[in-house]
C-alpha cells in the first residue's frame, strides 16, 4: 500500500501537490476515480477517491478513516546544522523513521553553517515517514541562536543538553521513564561553557552520551535511541 502525504486535509477532502502529485499522476499513473491512501502527518491514515487531476493539484474526497496513531514517545531533538548538509539530512531521515516529535535547528556560537534548506529537509522527512510506515511527520523549527532555542524549549518539562564536560550525567541513567522532552546537540566544536551555563540556568540538565566523541549527527541519533529505550 502506497501512502501519500497531504498538508491540506479536512474532514472530507484532501489535496495533493508538488512531489506527491507528480508521484501520483506521473509515476503511479493514478487517474480520476481511483482510490488512494493519504496521511495528514498527524497520525491519521485516510482512504480517498481522486475527484480531479490537474497540473498543479489533485483534489480527493475522503471516504473513510483507516487508522489513527498516537506517538508512543514525544521526544524532540535540537541540533546545530552540520557543516556538511548531507549529514543533517541523514539524521533527519533516520530520526523520522525512529520517531521524533519536533526537530529544532539552531545556530550556536561555534556553528560553522548558518543556513539550512528546510524545504529539502522537510521533503526528506516526508519520504522517510512514508517509507517507515509512520503516520506522524515531525515539525521543523528554525531558531537563529542558542538563546532563541533555549527560550523556545521552555515549553518542555524535561530538558537536556549534551555536553562533553566532566560533570555531565549519563543520559540513560537520569531520563527515568518520562516519555517526552528535548535534548540539545551542539556543533562539531561543542557548546561553549557560557552556552551550557545559560542552559542550566533555564532548567536544562547537562548530559553525557558515553565515552566516545561523536559527530553531531551521530550524537543526535544516539541520544534519540537512548530516549526511546526503556
Amino acid at each position: 500500500m502506497y501512502i501519500f502525504y497531504s498538508g491540506a486535509v479536512t474532514h472530507d477532502s484532501a489535496i495533493l501537490t508538488g512531489d506527491e502529485l507528480i508521484h501520483c499522476s506521473r509515476v503511479l499513473r493514478k487517474k480520476t476515480g481511483d482510490t488512494i491512501f493519504i496521511t495528514d502527518g498527524l497520525g491519521t491514515l485516510f482512504e480517498a477517491r481522486i475527484l480531479t487531476l490537474h497540473k498543479t493539484a489533485a483534489n480527493c474526497q475522503i471516504t473513510s478513516v483507516v487508522k489513527k496513531e498516537s506517538p508512543v514517545h514525544n521526544w524532540s531533538i535540537g541540533i546545530t546544522p552540520t557543516k556538511n548538509p548531507g549529514r543533517l539530512e541523514w539524521f533527519a531521515e533516520k530520526a523520522t523513521e525512529i520517531g521524533i516529535s519536533e526537530l529544532i535547528l539552531f545556530y550556536s556560537e561555534r556553528s560553522e553553517r548558518k543556513n539550512v534548506n528546510t524545504v529539502r529537509l522537510s521533503n526528506i522527512m516526508i519520504s522517510a515517514m512514508k517509507q517507515s510506515g509512520n503516520l506522524i511527520l515531525p515539525t521543523v523549527v528554525e531558531k537563529k541562536s542558542t538563546d532563541e532555542a533555549l527560550r523556545y524549549c521552555q515549553k518542555y518539562k524535561r530538558k537536556f543538553i549534551a555536553y562533553c564536560g566532566e560533570e555531565c550525567q549519563y543520559l540513560p541513567k537520569i531520563k527515568n521513564k518520562v516519555k517526552e522532552g528535548i535534548v540539545l546537540i551542539g556543533p562539531e566544536g561543542d557548546f561553549t561553557e557560557t552556552e551550557v551555563r545559560q542552559a542550566e540556568a533555564m532548567g536544562f540538565i547537562p548530559v553525557s552520551l558515553g565515552q566516545s566523541r561523536l559527530r553531531t549527527e551521530t550524537a543526535a541519533l544516539v541520544a534519540l535511541v537512548m530516549l526511546h529505550l526503556g
